[in-house]
């Protein structure tokens, strides 16, 4: 009985680890990168990470080989879900702050709903309409607190981030791939990180601070906890709990990102950081379980 209970709620374990793991990742992002440029920054923690995952997923499945007709998918996921989203996560951290910036980047499932209707994946519906709306209304009560006229360029990358997560879920969910899910993520980061490389070669050189061991204890968070303990936790959850209970689930990370910025980090909260926090987290509640159509009788 004590086995059998344990291995019931491993699985709740991991999950609330992963959401404290993800909730941490955007103050701890926003001090790395004081001191080293979000190029070099991705890259650094990237490439070990993909060697991390090739050795789970060898050691899980004997091989790390995607089969042929699955690369133009990787190639897309990769783009939208490495390549662009982190970059423009980690800028966005920088301008912005990490609870602010976790809030507008977690508008992803709204627009990964959104973006899979447009392609004909999904269809639009009372639900996802209500959901579109209370997100827009979080956005912009975001956007009188930042002051976008002063900060357009860290709102914008911000929500073009959250914009990229939201594609990239979309070609996860409907691309094709029938590989293990440790396989996709070795490549997904592999394939994604090797852009950064000349960018971060030819823009970050001179512009490092000075790297101290705190800076270092994140960078093996980010290796080890953030994108090694993330990807195989997320799957290992998808495989025991619901979509929606996921993704319900992930509501927490925004709300834990403010509070951290709030406790830890002296970060004041205003009455519009709160709304705008209200208003999406309630914006991704909706869109994940569709409550309106439930009672309205569709699917």
């Amino acid at each position: 009985m004590k086995v059998n209970n344990s291995k019931k709620f491993f699985p709740v374990i991991l999950l609330i680890l992963l959401i404290l793991v993800w909730s941490s990742v955007w103050p701890l992002f926003k001090f790395a990168t004081e001191a080293i440029p979000p190029f070099s920054f991705r890259v650094i923690i990237g490439l070990p990470a993909c060697l991390l995952l090739f050795l789970l997923a060898f050691k899980k499945c004997k091989t790390i080989i995607i089969p042929k007709e699955n690369w133009k998918s990787l190639f897309l996921i990769s783009f939208f879900n490495v390549t662009l989203w982190q970059v423009l996560m980690l800028y966005g951290i920088t301008m912005l702050g990490g609870g602010r910036a976790a809030v507008l980047t977690y508008t992803m499932p709204v627009w990964a709903t959104i973006f899979a209707s447009m392609f004909g994946y999904e269809k639009i519906n009372f639900s996802i309409m209500v959901a579109l709306i209370l997100g827009v209304l979080g956005i912009f009560a975001l956007s009188i607190e930042i002051n976008i006229l002063d900060n357009y360029f860290g709102f914008i990358i911000t929500l073009a981030a959250g914009l990229s997560w939201g594609v990239g879920t979309m070609f996860v969910k409907y691309g094709g791939i029938k590989s293990d899910g440790l396989i996709v993520a070795g490549w997904q980061q592999l394939i994604g990180i090797l852009p950064i490389i000349p960018f971060a070669l030819y823009f970050d050189l001179n512009n490092f601070g000075i790297i101290n061991y705190s800076h270092i204890f994140v960078i093996l968070f980010g290796i080890f906890l953030s994108s090694g303990y993330t990807y195989w936790a997320y799957f290992t959850v998808l495989q025991k709990f619901s979509v929606n209970i996921t993704s319900i689930s992930v509501m927490a990370v925004p709300i834990l990102a403010i509070l951290i910025d709030f406790i830890f980090i002296d970060v004041d909260l205003s009455f519009y950081d709160l709304l705008a926090l209200l208003l999406i987290v309630t914006s991704i509640f909706v869109a994940a379980t569709k409550p309106f159509n439930k009672k309205m009788g569709r699917v």
